[in-house]
């Protein structure tokens, strides 16, 4: 919904995400707010640069807190919403992109560690 709505958070984590706890935690009633966003930006619609770099962040940062791949297809049908084999083709080319990039971003992280 951010990015749909034009606003990209130039430092997109997992950790930037809140889930509200203030009541029973249940899927049909789930309140999410993203949080620290004193570097986004907003505009009519975000360059495809732009969101690719805030889910390759969102991706790297959920790479060892137990996800599955079933997870992973989850979010992709949501986040595109779209009928996954639609995304799976359509996407090909940014998936792809996504790996290699947190697969540099956590090499780089198990070099210097959380000092990036």
């Amino acid at each position: 919904g951010m990015h749909r709505a034009g606003l990209n958070h130039r430092d997109c984590y997992i950790a930037h995400f809140l889930l509200h706890t203030d009541r029973p935690v249940m899927a049909a009633d789930l309140k999410l707010s993203v949080i620290d966003l004193h570097r986004a930006q907003v505009r009519p619609s975000i360059p495809r640069r732009w969101r690719n770099k805030d889910l390759a962040g969102l991706y790297f940062s959920v790479l060892d807190i137990g996800l599955t791949q079933r997870d992973k297809l989850r979010f992709l049908r949501g986040y595109f919403r779209q009928p996954l084999r639609q995304v799976l083709r359509d996407e090909a080319a940014l998936l792809t992109w996504l790996e290699s990039k947190a697969d540099k971003l956590y090499k780089r992280k198990q070099r210097y560690g959380d000092a990036l």
